[in-house]
């Protein structure tokens, strides 16, 4: 039995966990999945790395604000959720975890990442929401595996051209960031469901049109004054948000999006909606309040499966007689 064991048993013991954890010292050495969340912890043993065989293991909501370097040295962990710490930084041999799948890192004060991080070459899902960060290595396009990553609530205002070889992602949201423009890279991800853009400060788009297999895309809150990727490409798309924009008009490109279902236009600066939005049959949840629309297209009428509508603060628009609105917020 190595001392190291016994090291970690002591502190478990200290720590008054030792309801939480085998105490016979053969188990703890074979755990498997420890779950340390909200324990109100300060600080992890050096003697963590004793448990060679752990696959899982959760850390949140404790008040960390560094992990030990022999973390690194969990060379089975697959798993590693951290989130809601206090962490500034990570070991500069974290890259070491070369098993991990899963990293959650969500809420913490992390402002860089180590040179190491960028070899973590198996990650499938990288959280690290709600940071400090301002800077991503071109590296980070070795990690090719990706399929989920959420970099929102950070401080981006660019970001490398790092997409092209994750031709598997499928959910990306950089919402909350200060970017101004996008990597032209983000063009070439054909897996991806899921785009999240809201709270930025972008102008322009690169163009879009390869994600045909988009079926959420979220612009709301950036500094849009037209739409200029052709919206059609986008066959599979059912939730398009586009509010708190500056848009004067919406294309009529729009009206090809036969699987929309949801539709956000407020808080922008229409006068009009297209003609044709009643080709939009699928669409259940339509909202165009703030804006400065006077008329509605007479073919809202065709929105048979359309429950839900928001047309307040406009111009004195009236409430469509459609049998299948179950709300609307002008009566």
């Amino acid at each position: 039995m190595s001392e190291r064991i016994r090291d970690f048993a002591q502190w478990i013991k200290s720590q008054g966990l030792e309801h939480t954890l085998p105490r016979e010292l053969s188990k703890l050495e074979s755990l498997t999945t420890l779950d340390l969340s909200r324990k109100k912890l300060k600080s992890l043993p050096e003697s963590i790395g004793a448990l060679q065989n752990l696959s899982i293991l959760k850390i949140s909501g404790n008040r960390l604000s560094e992990l030990p370097k022999s973390i690194a040295t969990l060379k089975n962990l697959r798993n590693l959720q951290c989130e809601n710490n206090l962490l500034q930084s990570l070991p500069e041999n974290f890259g070491e975890l070369h098993s991990l799948v899963i990293l959650n890192l969500n809420g913490n004060q992390l402002t860089s990442l180590p040179q190491s991080f960028y070899e973590l070459t198996g990650l499938t899902r990288l959280t690290l929401a709600v940071n400090r960060l301002s800077h991503l290595d071109l590296a980070f396009k070795n990690l090719k595996k990706l399929l989920h990553v959420s970099l929102d609530t950070n401080y981006f205002e660019s970001l490398p051209e790092v997409f092209s070889a994750m031709q598997s992602l499928y959910y990306l949201d950089l919402s909350f960031n200060k970017l101004t423009t996008l990597p032209q890279s983000l063009g070439e991800i054909k897996e991806l469901e899921t785009l999240i853009l809201e709270g930025n400060l972008l102008q322009n788009l690169p163009s879009l049109e390869a994600h045909d297999m988009l079926v959420k895309l979220n612009l709301a809150s950036n500094h849009l004054t037209s739409i200029d990727f052709d919206l059609s490409k986008l066959e599979d798309l059912q939730i398009l948000s586009l509010e708190n924009n500056l848009l004067e008009h919406v294309p009529a490109a729009l009206c090809k999006l036969a699987n929309l279902t949801s539709l956000d236009l407020s808080a922008n600066r229409l006068t009009s909606l297209p003609e044709c939005i009643g080709n939009l049959t699928n669409l259940y949840e339509l909202d165009i309040e703030e804006n400065l629309i006077s008329t509605l297209p007479d073919s809202i009428q065709n929105l048979k499966h359309l429950k839900s509508l928001f047309i307040a603060n406009n111009h004195d628009l009236q409430k469509p007689l459609l049998s299948s609105l179950e709300y609307c917020d002008i009566e």
